[in-house]
């Protein structure tokens, strides 16, 4: 099966309209934001996978030199294989238990055998299908949800211990760098956050969802000690309050340096990130975090968060 790690436009299009596809049947997306993010990318170390309607991978040829009866045919399905070696993927609804997932799943593994292959959701059909195919779960992402509003007030916290910390709104030029280095000592032992770079920094800046007033940094002098950074869809992207319409906002990190914590940083963070949200009048706010981290767990519990979902990594089992 043939793979590329470059997109014609048409090629793009069409994942992201069997992307929105899946989404809509099954009721949660099939690619993370690592992966949506590579469908767009100009150049990347990701490789794709496209299953055509006659059964061909179409994704083999350069950018743009697809034929235009190839380019209108609708994707029957599509898997992505990141440079970390996560794969994630989908077939179209009514194109199921044909073998099509089989056959991607089987190319997928030829090119990273040391795969983790995510089943987003938990669905009992891709976890019975990974299963199947021999693969077994490793890994376990939680998603929590808290709202918003006056019958759910955010807690209060005691100040930080650190007299000369301030907050302040992300600057891009002034503070990229040093959000950076937080982040890796933060998330040195993360499979994926603590692997961000600038270029990744950059890419999600040029997301439609950014804005810097919602990237609340923590500061020691000229020093970035910490930041609470908040992922707000644009509407129509996200679920939305059947009431007032309004969107969920996503805690998209909460980091510290390691040198400030054990003072309180965090806690006043992510309090006033989130009293922020609920006075902007944001119904709720979601978060993700590992199941097996359990003091981030009791952490969040207190804070009024529960879980709303599970995401699953599964693995071919070593040999011996």
């Amino acid at each position: 099966m043939i793979t590329t790690a470059a997109l014609s436009q048409s090629h793009g299009a069409a994942i992201r309209e069997l992307l929105g596809t899946v989404t809509s049947h099954d009721g949660v997306s099939p690619l993370d934001e690592a992966a949506r993010l590579a469908i767009t990318a100009a150049a990347g170390d990701a490789q794709h996978l496209l299953l055509s309607a006659d059964g061909h991978a179409s994704a083999g040829e350069a950018a743009g030199d697809e034929s235009a009866a190839e380019a209108a045919q609708p994707l029957l399905g599509y898997v992505s294989v990141l440079a970390d070696g996560t794969v994630q993927g989908m077939v179209r609804p009514a194109q199921r238990r044909r073998g099509h997932g089989t056959a991607l799943l089987r190319a997928a593994l030829e090119l990273r055998p040391d795969a983790g292959v995510w089943a987003h959701g938990a669905l009992e059909g891709s976890l019975a299908f990974l299963a199947h195919a021999g693969l077994h779960e490793t890994r376990s992402l939680l998603t929590l949800h808290r709202p918003l509003g006056p019958a759910h007030p955010v807690p209060e916290v005691a100040a930080p211990t650190l007299e000369d910390l301030r907050l302040d709104t992300f600057e891009a030029d002034r503070d990229a760098e040093g959000l950076l280095e937080v982040n890796a000592a933060a998330f040195a032992d993360h499979p994926e956050q603590g692997a961000m770079t600038r270029a990744d920094l950059d890419q999600r800046m040029a997301e439609p969802w950014f804005d810097p007033a919602d990237l609340l940094v923590a500061r020691r002098g000229r020093d970035l000690v910490g930041f609470v950074w908040v992922k707000q869809e644009p509407a129509g992207e996200a679920e939305t309050d059947e009431v007032s319409g309004a969107v969920d906002a996503e805690i998209y990190v909460v980091a510290t340096s390691p040198a400030v914590q054990g003072h309180g940083v965090a806690g006043h963070l992510l309090a006033t990130s989130l009293t922020r949200l609920q006075e902007a009048g944001v119904p709720g706010v979601e978060l993700y975090v590992e199941a097996d981290n359990a003091p981030a767990l009791a952490l969040y519990e207190r804070w009024g968060f529960s879980v709303s979902g599970r995401d699953v990594q599964m693995r071919m089992a070593e040999k011996s």
